[in-house]
């Protein structure tokens, strides 16, 4: 037998050997898997700014355009779906960063403007000076990602900034259109009526950024205007900010349940409204308005120090819980300044008109309505049988509140009233106390309120039904005799040791500086109002228990 070897080629040698050492490496082997290559998403992003100085308090803005201009994203920052980012220019994102989007509108609809949007930016460390580099990260609705190329942030902390925060109380910080400042027109009442008002106040748009420390609180567009009656005619004016979203200014962490668009910024009345609110709680009031110290800067002007506190308003969440059938009134001496009122019939110089509705939204029917329930009420009050119109405690209550503070003040506007619907098993009731200039001012006498006729305490008081008598009395007698005197005595004591106290002195002197105000410090202002509530206890003590002898 003959054997036949086979020649082979050396390079086909080689490829044998490489393909028998590939069929010997892959037994028992698993198939290699392959590995996905990363897609870029069908769009992309063009920056159209490359460089923006965000002023302290303000927003600014930077360009871009989507490529293809008809891609279609969700641009809803607040929705939480939003398709755009920020990062900066490594990729890094979330709350280390200096700068957040606020919100993203298209520029237009022309043919040049396609496909172009307008990114808002805040700073999220107002009080520190920076430059930092950041993009635009576009996500697709397959998770895919492009970036856009740099541009340069740049923020300066101006120095009335950094020295109004250096006292250590937040910032409200307001900018306005072309700078421009709400305006008012003066009146005064007509015959029969009282006080001195104002009418047609302009409503100046822009924005307004509550800083504290080194953070923005809360940023947002808004309306401004002056608000108030015979307070609105002094240098140094009140505000009333309606925000163009509702959110929650005073920044309490829960913004889904504090949130409203209608504020309010009062001037500082050292301590009064802070010791006036604090009763109001220890009452046990339907509602207790919040608040903070703030200095206000507007269109980069020092204004002085305010209270930003929240309007006395229906909001079921955190307000008024008023339903939506429901009223909010105000026994008013300004009536005669509001478009819409009515009288029960009891003081013709003083009349109810409406915080919710609000004027424009007040039907005939609601208004037909609620001027018949008052005019019952007041009759029942005269015959006796108010019990069935009105809720006795919280009338009690508020009268209460007004002896223990010696509120001169009985006519101004600080008479606000509920009816929660407009069914009979809902009643009137006292809302909260409000309006504090003129409190600690009846040594030796019941607040004015106890004895002026215009409204319905001395009748009550001098009911033939005893109830409301019986209730007041009892309510100091059994609950209230020393707890709230006690209570205010002991927190006037401490608050003037406090870091807000000391925050607090530091801003009065830039307000006495701005307006030759001559308010007084913290610690004084703390020890006459301990005085007050040591003192009034002892003469409320004597005086209310003998209403019944």
């Amino acid at each position: 037998m003959k054997l036949f070897r086979i020649i082979f080629p050396e390079t086909a040698k080689a490829a044998l050997a490489g393909l028998l050492l590939s069929v010997l490496f892959s037994c028992g082997k698993e198939e290699a898997q392959e590995v996905p290559v990363p897609q870029e998403p069908q769009a992309s992003i063009t920056m159209l700014t490359y460089l923006v100085n965000i002023s302290p308090g303000e927003e600014a803005y930077v360009d871009f355009r989507i490529n293809p201009y008809e891609t279609k994203f969700d641009y809803d920052v607040e929705g939480g779906k939003c398709a755009i980012s920020l990062a900066d220019q490594y990729g890094g994102q979330g709350a280390d960063l200096n700068c957040t989007i606020t919100r993203i509108e298209p520029l237009g609809s022309d043919y040049n403007d396609k496909g172009k949007y307008r990114v808002w930016l805040s700073n999220a460390r107002r009080k520190h000076t920076f430059e930092n580099k950041f993009t635009l990260v576009y996500t697709d609705d397959k998770g895919r990602k492009a970036k856009s190329a740099a541009f340069t942030v740049k923020s300066e902390c101006d120095e009335l900034t950094a020295s109004v925060l250096a006292t250590g109380l937040p910032l409200v910080r307001i900018e306005t259109v072309d700078h421009e400042e709400p305006t008012c027109e003066y009146v005064s009442h007509p015959p029969g009526c009282n006080g001195a008002g104002i009418k047609n106040p302009t409503k100046v748009p822009g924005t307004v950024a509550v800083l504290s420390g080194d953070e923005i609180k809360y940023s947002g567009s808004m309306t401004v205007r002056i608000r108030g009656n015979t307070s609105a005619y002094q240098p140094k004016k009140p505000y009333k900010i309606k925000l163009e979203k509702k959110g929650d200014m005073l920044f309490r962490g829960d913004d889904s349940k504090y949130k409203d668009k209608n504020w309010i910024l009062l001037r500082y009345d050292g301590l009064n409204t802070l010791a006036g609110l604090r009763v109001n709680k220890l009452l046990g009031m339907q509602w207790t308005p919040s608040f903070i110290f703030v200095n206000v800067v507007f269109n980069g002007d020092y204004r002085g120090l305010y209270m930003l506190i929240e309007q006395v308003r229906r909001n079921e969440d955190c307000r008024l819980k008023v339903s939506e059938n429901g009223f909010v009134l105000e026994f008013d001496a300004y009536w005669w300044n509001e478009e819409v009122y009515f009288s029960g019939g009891w003081n013709y110089s003083q009349q109810y008109t409406f915080k919710y509705p609000e004027d424009d939204e007040v039907t005939p029917e609601q208004k037909a309505y609620i001027t018949q329930y008052v005019k019952e009420a007041e009759s029942a009050i005269r015959h006796g049988t108010y019990p069935d119109y009105i809720d006795v405690t919280s009338f009690a209550k508020w009268l209460l509140g007004h002896e223990i503070l010696g509120n001169l003040d009985c006519a101004g506007s600080n008479l606000f009233l509920t009816k929660g619907d407009n069914t009979p098993y809902s009643k009137l009731m006292m809302a909260n106390l409000w309006d504090f200039d003129n409190i600690y001012r009846m040594t030796g006498n019941w607040a004015n309120i106890h004895v002026w006729g215009a409204f319905y305490y001395p009748a009550l008081l001098s009911n033939s039904n005893p109830e409301f008598l019986d209730t007041f009395v009892t309510l100091w007698t059994n609950n209230y005799s020393k707890s709230i005197c006690q209570s205010m005595s002991s927190f006037m004591t401490s608050y003037a040791s406090s870091a807000e106290a000391k925050a607090l002195d530091a801003s009065i002197v830039l307000d006495n500086q701005r307006w030759r105000s001559g308010h007084t410090t913290v610690a004084k202002s703390c020890k006459n109002a301990k005085d007050w509530f040591d003192s009034r206890y002892e003469w409320l003590n004597t005086h209310i228990p003998a209403l019944k002898q």
